[in-house]
C-alpha cells in the first residue's frame, strides 16, 4: 500500500526539489563487504547466499526511513512495505526479475524467495510488486562464480 506525502513534511524536502529535476534521478551505492559469515550461514543451514544477501539488504532498507520513499510522476509516495528485487536465470537461459516481499522473520523471506524465484524461472515471467512495495534493486551477473555484487539502487535516498 502506498500513499502521497507532501515531500515539505519530510525530511527529504530539499532533496526532493533537487530530484525532481535531475534527468536521471538514481542513486546507486556500492559497497565492498565481507561476507564471509554469509557463506558460513548459507553452507550451515542450507540457505541460498543469495538470499541471505538480498534478506540483508532488506533488513538494513527496512531501517531507514528514506527508503520508503519514492517519487513517482510528479509525486512523492511513501510505502508501507519494502520489497528486494533478486534476478533469476530463467528455463531459457535468459534472466528475469523476481521481487520478494520483505519480512523480518527469515524464515519466512526464505520461503517466499524459494517460492518465487522457482515460480519465475520456470515461467520466465517477471513478479512486479512495485505497485505496492517500495522495491529495492539488487544486480546479478549469472553464470560466473560470484553470482551477486553487492549492490542496491534506490531512487530517492
Amino acid at each position: 500500500m502506498k500513499r502521497e506525502v507532501n515531500p515539505k513534511e519530510t525530511s527529504r524536502a530539499q532533496a526532493y526539489e533537487l530530484w525532481m529535476k535531475a534527468p536521471n534521478p538514481m542513486v546507486t551505492f556500492f559497497k565492498t563487504i565481507d561476507v564471509t559469515r554469509l557463506v558460513r550461514v548459507s553452507r550451515k543451514r542450507s540457505y541460498k547466499f543469495n538470499m541471505l544477501l538480498d534478506y540483508c539488504i532488506g533488513r538494513a532498507a527496512s531501517s531507514v526511513k528514506e527508503f520508503y520513499l519514492l517519487p513517482v510522476g510528479d509525486k512523492l509516495m511513501q510505502y508501507e512495505s519494502i520489497a528486494v528485487n533478486t534476478i533469476v536465470k530463467n528455463k531459457e537461459g535468459e534472466v528475469s526479475s523476481c521481487d520478494i516481499l520483505y519480512t523480518e522473520n527469515m524464515e519466512e523471506f526464505n520461503r517466499q524467495y524459494m517460492e518465487h524465484t522457482a515460480q519465475v524461472a520456470a515461467s520466465c515471467q517477471d513478479r512486479d510488486l512495485s505497485g505496492d512495495c517500495m522495491v529495492i534493486g539488487t544486480s546479478a551477473i549469472i553464470d560466473t562464480e560470484s553470482t551477486t555484487t553487492a549492490t542496491f539502487n534506490s531512487r530517492f535516498v
